[in-house]
């Protein structure tokens, strides 16, 4: 239940992320902006673990951000 609550978490604030900056970076494809977006999401919901739990959320968020920014990008 708590890996099912952290990626919910974590998919809704790189969408949040992906919104808001998608405007701000000019060049960069939606997949990039996803993935880099869902990182820095991932690591500050997981940010009171250790740094293998920082990690495993930074590339939970990558991956769903990307995932996200891949079907904007084929849309």
């Amino acid at each position: 239940m708590k890996f099912a609550k952290t990626i919910v978490m974590t998919a809704i604030t790189s969408s949040a992320l992906i919104m808001t900056g998608c405007n701000s970076y000019s060049g960069m494809s939606n997949t990039a902006k996803g993935a880099t977006a869902g990182a820095a999401a991932g690591a500050l919901i997981r940010s009171k673990g250790d740094s293998k739990d920082i990690a495993r959320g930074a590339l939970a968020g990558a991956a769903i951000g990307g995932a996200g920014g891949y079907v904007i990008d084929n849309n």
